[in-house]
């Protein structure tokens, strides 16, 4: 068994490593015997680049009171006692703190900040600004923003990690920041080989009012949005031409905001247009707004609260008429905040508002699209001209071979008439085939021809895709429509419900298990699922093996068949997995309350999941109409190119004599012709001559 390495600090102290609590791409973390307070990270590089040793000297130099009361900052560094080597650093360990997403993702917040409410994330967001302020006050810039550097604990308290990456000045030397996450980089970094990039305050307050975004609008990602232009739109892409999904100029982005979501104008006017300066600006002239006016505005709004007269759980600015929150699930969204035993908090009166709603539901028409729409353009006949077009040699040939044909007729009676005929049959035959006159019009004719059969070929397999695909949309919406009246049967299904409570209470443990299996968790067991795929799942609400159904997953851009077939047999595997423990599956007190109260919370689960079908009904036949105007668009461009070829080849033959053009199609068709005459001639003397 061989012993631990012997490990000391700057100051000469021997170190005792723990065990490992946490390995990354840079290196390892792991406790410290003796001091729970205290990590080390140990580089896997070995020796360090002189400018990471440079830079590890000059942060331990730079450790402020204030940089330790909002970051895990390192005190020391870790050296071999044989070769003094720097292996890496010590720092505090942030005790009882999660990371940040844990707080601002609907299903991460019901596992780990169950008693979260609106107000605690503005305060989250409040500290954020505030920790950004300290950094830059200290001229530190944090550069590689992202969810994973930030812990929170239940106090919304906020420190940094991993802050060997960021950015600064020492001695008249910048250290920079090598590294940066794509969805929480500024549009004029987007694609830049960062290493060689000096990050600015303004760079650093583009990723601070992302993640200030992400808390206010509860996980939505600022440029995660259904693009109405053509094709896909991903995050980066977004970001990069600066089109933030929720801006007050949809007309200019060209991008719309997910369902079921917090919308701009619901917020404060002057937080509502720092968001746009921070995400909108051309990065020129206009500075992204600063975390000190974030920490004003923040503080502000904090103050400007109001609790939701219908849900206890719902807290919103004061200044709004109506509580975003119940407009949300009015329109069938996710219920955003809850209680930690489960039990609901809506009022009697939510209910009937919410029962008002479903009465009121109508189910969409689908988009219909018939066969004529998808006409291919024919051939045109060639037009009768008032004035037959000018002879030429052709017309002359052709009118030659006509001529022969009567003079093999007459060699029934005369025999030296079908050799007459035939020479000049085999002449004009021969220069309609070699001349270049000849040559030209029937190439000039076989390219338009083949150009326009091109063109229909592609009509017919794009008119069968689209097709295919509008019927595809049809089934998947008319399955819709059938799992919406299964749930408003269940809806309506009370005393049946009421009847087997332990069912109610079967599906709720199962949906508290769904929700607990987050996708993030297990990207590895979904196979073509992308970081990006995953930003975008998450902004439209699918965070975890409860938001995945063939509803939600339709809604969603980028997402191919594929991979919703990926999640859904991914979720039927969870599923699966779940073993139902009524001794756990309900508390006593819900036991207790198993009357009004049960019914209440099914009727309010059912109720939001009818809403919800009826929103993703309408969005679905929304989705069809802009599909079939776009393929029929689509179509229609490529049909009008062929009925321009089609009118120039009509021109064309219209502009040709007949005898030309029928005996001048092909060389084939010339040369049976110009032999086929005398061969005739002399058949039909031989049978009556």
């Amino acid at each position: 068994m061989t012993s631990a390495p012997r490990l000391f600090d700057s100051q000469g102290n021997e170190i005792h490593l723990g065990d490992i609590i946490g390995k990354g791409g840079e290196g390892s973390v792991y406790n410290i015997d003796g001091d729970e307070n205290l990590v080390a990270k140990l580089y896997h590089q070995r020796p360090l680049p002189a400018e990471m040793l440079a830079k590890l000297h000059a942060m331990i130099g730079l450790r402020t009171p204030e940089l330790d009361s909002i970051s895990a900052w390192p005190r020391s560094l870790v050296h071999d006692p044989r070769s003094r080597d720097v292996l890496g650093i010590i720092m505090p360990r942030v005790h009882d703190a999660l990371q940040l997403h844990e707080l601002y993702g609907t299903a991460n917040r019901r596992r780990s900040f169950p008693e979260a409410r609106w107000h605690h994330l503005l305060l989250a967001a409040r500290n954020i600004a505030a920790a950004f302020e300290t950094m830059h006050s200290a001229g530190i810039i944090v550069g590689d923003v992202n969810q994973g550097n930030m812990l929170v604990d239940n106090n919304m308290c906020v420190r940094f990690i991993d802050c060997d990456s960021f950015q600064f000045e020492s001695g008249g030397r910048v250290f920079a920041c090598p590294v940066g996450t794509p969805h929480f980089t500024p549009p004029e970094l987007q694609s830049q080989k960062l290493r060689n990039v000096q990050r600015t305050n303004d760079h650093d307050a583009f990723g601070l009012a992302t993640v200030i975004f992400h808390l206010l609008f509860v996980g939505r990602h600022p440029f995660a949005g259904r693009y109405l232009g053509e094709g896909e739109l991903s995050i980066e892409t977004a970001i990069a031409e600066r089109r933030f999904a929720f801006s007050r100029h949809g007309d200019d982005t060209q991008v719309e905001p997910p369902p079921a979501s917090l919308l701009l104008n619901e917020l404060p006017a002057p937080i509502a247009q720092m968001f746009e300066l921070a995400f909108r600006n051309n990065g020129d002239q206009t500075t992204r707004p600063s975390p000190k006016e974030w920490v004003a505005q923040l503080e502000t709004l904090i103050k400007q609260r109001s609790i939701c007269s219908y849900d206890r759980l719902h807290v919103y600015y004061n200044q709004l008429a109506n509580c975003p929150w119940c407009r949300i699930e009015d329109a069938g969204g996710p219920a955003f905040f809850f209680a930690e035993s489960g039990l609901s908090m809506v009022s009697v009166g939510r209910l009937e508002a919410l029962d008002r709603k479903i009465q009121q539901l109508q189910i969409p028409e689908f988009v219909d699209l018939s066969p004529g729409q998808l006409k291919l353009p024919s051939v045109l006949k060639p037009k009768k001209l008032a004035k037959s077009p000018p002879a030429t040699m052709c017309d002359v040939a052709a009118s030659a071979m006509v001529a022969a044909a009567s003079l093999c007729l007459l060699g029934i009676k005369w025999l030296p008439a079908i050799g007459i005929g035939a020479i000049t049959s085999l002449g004009a035959g021969a220069y309609l085939i070699f001349s270049k006159q000849g040559r030209d019009q029937r190439e000039r004719g076989a390219i338009l021809l083949e150009k326009l059969e091109q063109n229909q070929a592609q009509l017919a397999k794009g008119a069968r895709l689209i097709m295919a695909k509008h019927q595809s949309r049809k089934r998947q919406f008319a399955s819709s429509v059938e799992d919406l009246k299964k749930a408003y049967e269940l809806y309506q299904s009370e005393e049946s419900q009421l009847q087997d409570v332990l069912a109610i209470q079967r599906a709720a443990q199962l949906n508290r298990y769904l929700a607990s299996q987050l996708i993030q968790d297990n990207i590895t067991r979904i196979p073509g699922l992308t970081s990006s795929i995953l930003s975008m799942l998450e902004s439209y609400g699918v965070e975890s093996a409860l938001d995945v159904d063939n509803l939600k997953l339709m809604g969603v851009p980028m997402l191919s068949p594929e991979l919703a077939l990926e999640l859904l047999s991914w979720r039927e595997s969870v599923t699966a997995s779940f073993k139902f423990k009524p001794e756990h599956g309900v508390s006593m007190e819900d036991a207790k309350l198993a009357g009004e109260a049960a019914l209440r919370r099914f009727k309010i689960a059912q109720a939001r999941k009818v809403l919800m079908g009826g929103t993703q009904l309408e969005a679905l036949s929304e989705v069809g109409k802009a599909e079939v105007a776009r393929d029929l668009k689509r179509f229609s461009d490529v049909a009008d190119k062929g009925r321009q070829v089609a009118n120039q080849l009509r021109e064309f033959q219209s502009g040709r004599r007949f005898l030309e053009r029928e005996l001048n199609r092909h060389p084939a068709v010339t040369a049976a012709a110009a032999v086929g005459i005398p061969v005739v001639g002399y058949i039909l003397r031989m049978i009556f001559g």
